[in-house]
């Protein structure tokens, strides 16, 4: 069954919808900075997916639902046609969307993730945050503190922590994410969510991280079997979150696509 998703929105009458889909264990809020660029030449939609942010939770995650709950939004905010912009897996539920609706997407931006079946990975940043007793935790700096000899990062801690709220009623923390539901589909999401017959025949552009090793030579190639009219695009010194490694870079390739 398809859910009502959140969104936060930057509004422009009379610009081009752009629905901006965010990566796993994102949400809009990550996306704000970027969304207020965007207002000067769309307007923005970023839409929270199932279990992130503040949308509601549901048990699964199949690429069929991911898709139909987008269409669901579109149809809810009276989009008939929509630039999409998605990242990670933000990116693979965009591809299906456009698949799935194809006169619903009138151009696709595909950011940093390509078409195919990956490797496990964010496996110790779900074990990490699983293991938190969030009963017991009394401030966010003890929840870092706990996540420092789990996760090396000090970046990707404070992604994580994004997802981390407290109660207003109870002041008991509590993960924003449906965090079970996400450890438990990670088999499935690191799939590709392309079928057999799926075509887009719309502008696709792939925009590439080159510090990034999501996409390798040979993806976006293999790709246009599915996206014909697809161009990469390649930020030499970004990695995999482009839109924060070259924000200028990103911006200039959304607003002026070629």
């Amino acid at each position: 069954m398809p859910l009502s998703l959140h969104s936060v929105q930057f509004a422009n009458a009379g610009a081009p919808p752009l629905v901006v889909l965010h990566g796993l264990l994102g949400s809009s809020r990550n996306w704000t900075s970027i969304g207020r660029k965007l207002q000067k030449s769309y307007d923005v939609h970023l839409v929270d997916l199932r279990n992130h942010g503040n949308s509601p939770h549901a048990d699964s995650m199949r690429w069929a639902e991911l898709s139909t709950d987008v269409q669901r939004y579109l149809d809810q905010h009276e989009l008939d046609s929509v630039v999409l912009l998605g990242h990670s897996l933000g990116g693979k539920v965009a591809m299906r969307l456009a698949c799935d609706y194809p006169k619903r997407v009138r151009r696709l931006f595909i950011a940093d993730i390509a078409a195919k079946t990956y490797p496990p990975y964010h496996e110790a940043e779900f074990r990490a945050m699983r293991s938190l007793n969030l009963s017991e935790l009394g401030s966010r700096r003890e929840a870092e503190q706990l996540l420092e000899s789990l996760v090396a990062d000090w970046g990707m801690r404070q992604f994580l922590l994004t997802n981390l709220v407290r109660d207003e009623a109870t002041q008991v923390f509590r993960w924003l994410i449906h965090l079970e539901a996400l450890y438990k589909s990670l088999p499935h999401i690191r799939q590709s969510p392309m079928r057999e017959g799926d075509r887009y025949e719309g502008p696709v552009l792939l925009l590439r991280g080159g510090q990034s090793d999501f996409i390798q030579e040979g993806d976006a190639e293999a790709m246009q079997a599915w996206f014909p009219q697809l161009r990469e695009v390649v930020l030499p010194e970004a990695g995999h979150n482009l839109h924060f490694d070259d924000r200028d870079g990103f911006l200039t390739a959304l607003i002026m696509p070629s």
